[in-house]
């Protein structure tokens, strides 16, 4: 092989690794948003499952206030 070949061949292996490396970086990023995502999902959920989990206690403590017996003020 001539030396402008072997020039030619180093530069299309460097520009190939150049181009694999883009990808590596931009696949990892894309994966890193789509895990983030999926945390601040999950996480979302569990807020809004506590809340409906506190709204149903508040609301039994209510139900359970309003069926003690209510006693009626007396005027002496």
């Amino acid at each position: 092989m001539t030396p402008f070949q072997v020039l030619a061949v180093a530069a299309l292996g460097g520009l190939a690794a150049l181009v694999a490396v883009v990808l590596f970086i931009a696949l990892a990023l894309g994966l890193y948003q789509v895990i983030d995502r999926i945390i601040d999902l999950r996480a979302q959920h569990r807020a809004r499952r506590a809340l409906r989990r506190q709204q149903r206690a508040d609301l039994a403590a209510c139900h359970a206030i309003n069926s003690l017996p209510a006693r009626q003020p007396t005027d002496d």
